[in-house]
């Protein structure tokens, strides 16, 4: 089975073993623009010209996918409901999805059980809400490939369950995935997956910030960003760093609160961070994060840490 992520700037395409212990195939190619936005598939023919010139050349026995997606739009909601048998918990949560999920009839909602309290009681439930419009775009584009579509599944569950199977996490670990448009949050607690959340920021804004200093265009200000250490301490680019410093600083408050929020409900701080996705390779970005919230950043320089997390957890199963 393959598992895709098709993100703004990057498509990333992978494959497992028989254990899924690893990925054992690895593609990365840029997506074609203006396929994508959000989550939302814009162009499914020109998207499913560009896959299938990829899997027919990198993954041709393959016959089974899946695909991992994120957007704002997607509603994810943790509840915590008595404790019931799995098909009485899905009775019951029918009753209280309208509750969390305005116009319920417009998404696609699922459930997943995270964990129980001490005494047996209570239990721990994410409930997750993707728009029809979106999760019907990925079934048009595996119906156009022609792979049997296994599961489409959210990218924090993704990360979960891949940080959990290469790193084993112990105590409060936030994973941050900076993309090209989006930063996704998920924080993992004592192994088990605690929540998430998405904030509007990636290294497209990076890009702007760039071509606005410089007067120059999109392309040229990400190879410049790409190049040049602007990031760290250099006269050369002060002007250039605190005018990323200025925006930056002001999403890693949003990030914050997201933090604010996890040790008010788990009384317990976050220990360590662990950064992925492409724009983490910003050359100082990570030990600005790091002076930022006072906490050790961890990263890694591997592609399959950097941009495949979110495709390896999508060929996990029954995790």
């Amino acid at each position: 089975m393959i598992g895709i992520d098709i993100g703004s700037f990057y498509t990333k395409i992978g494959s497992c073993d028989k254990k899924n212990d690893k990925l054992n195939n690895m593609v990365l190619e840029k997506t074609p623009q203006n396929c994508i936005r959000n989550g939302y598939l814009s162009d499914i023919n020109l998207l499913s010209d560009f896959l299938n010139e990829t899997l027919k050349k990198k993954f041709a026995k393959e016959k089974k996918l899946s695909f991992c997606i994120s957007s704002t739009d997607i509603i994810i909601r943790e509840i915590i409901m008595p404790f019931m048998k799995d098909d009485e918990l899905k009775n019951a949560l029918k009753y209280e999805i309208d509750q969390y999920i305005p116009n319920s009839d417009d998404y696609i909602v699922d459930y997943k059980q995270i964990e129980h309290d001490e005494d047996g009681k209570k239990i721990k439930t994410i409930i997750v809400a993707a728009p029809k419009e979106m999760i019907f775009g990925y079934l048009k584009l595996a119906k156009g490939l022609k792979f049997r579509l296994e599961v489409i599944d959210i990218y924090s569950n993704c990360i979960y369950k891949s940080i959990k199977k290469l790193c084993k996490p112990t105590g409060s670990t936030s994973v941050i995935n900076i993309g090209a448009e989006y930063t996704d949050i998920t924080i993992i607690n004592e192994g088990k997956y605690a929540f998430s959340r998405i904030v509007k920021f990636g290294g497209n804004d990076i890009n702007e910030i760039i071509a606005n200093t410089y007067d120059t265009d999109f392309k040229t200000a990400e190879e410049y960003k790409r190049e040049k250490p602007f990031f760290i301490d250099n006269e050369d680019y002060a002007g250039l760093r605190e005018n990323t410093e200025k925006y930056v600083n002001s999403k890693l408050s949003e990030i914050s609160r997201v933090f604010d929020f996890f040790e008010s409900s788990y009384h317990k701080s976050i220990n360590e961070i662990f950064l992925i996705g492409g724009t983490t390779r910003l050359t100082g970005l990570k030990r600005y994060i790091e002076d930022y919230f006072k906490i050790p950043a961890l990263s890694n320089d591997d592609d399959l840490y950097t941009y495949f997390m979110p495709v390896f957890g999508s060929l996990i199963r029954g995790e």
